[in-house]
């Protein structure tokens, strides 16, 4: 049943899909939360919910992850972008609502790695898990997260500015099953960090290192044997100090490789990107922005190397593009409408 309260609020919707029930509280932006949960709770209602989505609402405080923690059956959990709550609330959720598998806690700048800790560690069946813009997250946090969820799908650590190398590489050794893999804006991470990804993750498919400014070509060289072999979009802009032996690297060791991002990468050339047409044939979408010793720029030029090319950024900074979400913001072209 759709469920809604006098405030206009979405409560309970019950779905019935393929035989089975699913409980789902949506409060999404609603402008008091905390109250909305708390009625919820006071009739009952939030004892049997699975999925709940508090994102981008207002008042979600300890006092209110207090309240849900009472919905021990909860699989699913969206916080992203409420940031009322600290360390405290997520230890309360920890102490009941051990049966997460995606658990999203999107920026917020209160919590840090002795929260996330409690609930990773609560919640050893997490496949998916968002900590984008969580700056308090360290190393000790994402080691935690790395022994605690082993199951992990996904992973989102965009600007966890204070993750480092050995975050990294406890991640690479435990999380083997990762298929996606996000640290933009992770500029302390170098090469031993990646290098440990590349030898571990033999799943991973979507990998973004933009802005790790710290990481050379030697960092990248491990992809050149093999381990990486299902990846489809390798994101490496502003990683300013990459070059050609990269691309050789990339063209060796990503036979399945879609879309490349090389934002403001300048010691990249021509001959570089020549290695990488010959070695990643399926390659579709390809940013170039920034790179001026490619003499060449041109779609003409660019669909000569890369037949199959049907995005082409050249011209300015585009986002990071995700042909499966269809509400992402893309600034790319056609190759043949860029001139």
């Amino acid at each position: 049943r759709d469920w809604v309260g006098k405030e206009g609020y979405k409560g309970i919707a019950v779905a019935m899909a393929a035989a089975a029930v699913t409980r789902r509280v949506d409060l999404k932006e609603h402008k008091d939360a905390g109250a909305a949960l708390k009625e919820l709770h006071e009739k009952g209602e939030l004892a049997d919910i699975e999925e709940c989505t508090v994102e981008y609402a207002q008042h979600v405080t300890d006092e209110a992850l207090r309240v849900l923690s009472g919905s021990t059956r909860l699989t699913s959990l969206n916080l992203n972008a409420c940031q009322d709550y600290t360390d405290q609330g997520l230890a309360e959720l920890a102490k009941t609502c051990t049966g997460l598998t995606t658990l999203n806690l999107y920026w917020n700048v209160n919590i840090g790695d002795d929260g996330v800790s409690k609930i990773v560690h609560a919640n050893p069946s997490l496949t998916s898990l968002n900590l984008s813009g969580c700056k308090g997250i360290t190393d000790l946090g994402a080691s935690k997260v790395a022994h605690s969820c082993r199951k992990l799908v996904h992973l989102d650590l965009t600007r966890c500015v204070s993750l480092t190398n050995p975050g990294l590489e406890e991640l690479a050794k435990n999380c083997t099953d990762l298929v996606e893999l996000r640290f933009y804006a992770c500029g302390y991470v170098g090469n031993t960090g990646v290098t440990a990804l590349l030898s571990h993750l033999r799943r991973i498919r979507v990998l973004d290192l933009c802005g790790s400014k710290e990481i050379t070509d030697d960092g990248i060289n491990a992809i050149r044997y093999g381990g990486v072999k299902e990846l489809r979009k390798l994101n490496l802009g502003w990683c300013v100090k990459l070059g050609d032996g990269t691309l050789q690297a990339i063209s060796e060791g990503c036979p399945n490789l879609q879309y490349l991002y090389l934002l403001g990468n300048t010691n990249m050339t021509t001959e570089g990107l020549q290695s990488v047409s010959k070695g990643c044939p399926a390659l579709c979408g390809l940013d170039i922005c920034g790179l001026s010793k490619v003499q060449d720029r041109s779609s003409a030029a660019m669909t000569a190397l890369f037949p199959n090319l049907t995005l082409l950024a050249k011209l300015g900074a585009a986002p990071y593009y995700d042909d499966e979400d269809p509400d992402e913001q893309v600034h790319w072209h056609a190759p043949h409408n860029t001139g």
